[in-house]
């Protein structure tokens, strides 16, 4: 491991709990989940922008300040100058196995095109490229693991826990159309003739892409979290049932309102009506025909004659209904 290497696994742990310690203080009534996305994102960007600032694609002509049709003799030279070694005669150093293969490949004139196309490290890198399928399959191979990774990174920020489900097609169309774009600029757009100062297409797309790594998920975490509302059938049920306690204690209510007597108006007014109602009442039960009218429809209020004796059957069942609505009076738990 490097010495960059060290300082990028530093930096990862010094952002992962910064992040983590921003989140769980600022944000603490977050869910856990939605915590460890704000550390996969924020890690996430630290790694693209190691990627854009320390471990940029190397580019030989760039780094040697030198135009794309310069002799490879030249190269050479001024990489053993760059290495120490310029005193001493070029055919006695032996340059790294890669270096060698990446010189003689630009020995061929038409391999520079490919060069400014697919960059130095697929020319450097990969044995079996011989022509511009062969570097394109093994550029967009490494591509398409780093869109995927971006892609499984932003499919987890809209997920419904997040509350950004809305925009997950959008983001993956932009993903998949940004893979696609890249591909053709490659393979097609790319291929034109070699100039001394020619578009180097694999570094500024490189670049790009990166941007686009880096800015897209920031984006999706940025936007306003949106949950789905739950059905309303969900809410039928408990309704349902408020409204049949409240209808059982409306109807207890009328026999239980025992307040208006501490009121010495409401108390006159509502002795008269009951006294009112008594009379009535009691004209209506002395009627026979009303008692025998009663008794066949099973609400005989007449005391029964018997030994025991007993109570009519109206008020029985009257009893009945007054004690299976006590139950109703019951403060409920939730």
């Amino acid at each position: 491991m490097t010495c960059n290497s060290y300082g990028e696994l530093i930096v990862y742990v010094a952002v992962l709990l910064g992040s983590w310690f921003y989140v769980s203080r600022y944000h603490p009534s977050k869910h856990v989940a939605l915590r460890l996305l704000s550390v996969a994102v924020s890690l996430h960007s630290i790694h693209v922008l190691c990627q854009i600032l320390l471990r940029r694609p190397p580019n030989l002509f760039k780094r040697l300040n030198v135009p794309l049709d310069v002799p490879v003799d030249q190269l050479r030279l001024l990489l053993l100058t760059e290495a120490g070694f310029g005193w001493q005669d070029p055919s006695v150093v032996t340059l790294p196995k890669d270096v060698e293969l990446l010189l003689s490949r630009l020995h061929v004139h038409g391999n520079r095109g490919l060069f400014a196309r697919f960059g130095q490290l697929s020319m450097q890198s990969c044995q079996f490229c011989s022509s511009a399928g062969d570097y394109a399959l093994f550029n967009l191979s490494f591509i398409l693991l780093q869109y995927l990774r971006t892609t499984a990174l932003v499919l987890l920020l809209t997920a419904a826990v997040n509350g950004r489900e809305r925009v997950r097609s959008l983001v993956l169309g932009i993903s998949i159309c940004a893979f696609l774009a890249e591909g053709y600029a490659m393979i097609y757009a790319s291929d034109v003739p070699l100039s001394r100062d020619a578009f180097m297409w694999h570094d500024n797309l490189f670049l790009i892409r990166h941007m686009l790594f880096l800015v897209l998920p920031l984006l999706v975490q940025v936007l306003p979290p949106v949950y789905a509302a739950n059905p309303s059938s969900t809410y039928f049920t408990p309704a349902l049932a408020h409204l049949e306690r409240a209808l059982l204690r409306a109807h207890l209510a009328r026999y239980t309102q025992e307040a208006v007597m501490r009121h010495p108006q409401l108390r006159e007014l509502a002795v008269h009506w009951w006294s009112q109602q008594a009379v009535e009442g009691a004209a209506a039960m002395a009627d026979e025909s009303v008692q025998r009218t009663a008794d066949k429809l099973g609400f005989g209020y007449m005391i029964q004659e018997s030994s025991e004796g007993g109570d009519g059957k109206l008020r029985i069942h009257a009893r009945k209904i007054v004690e299976s609505l006590k139950g109703v009076l019951a403060t409920p738990l939730n």
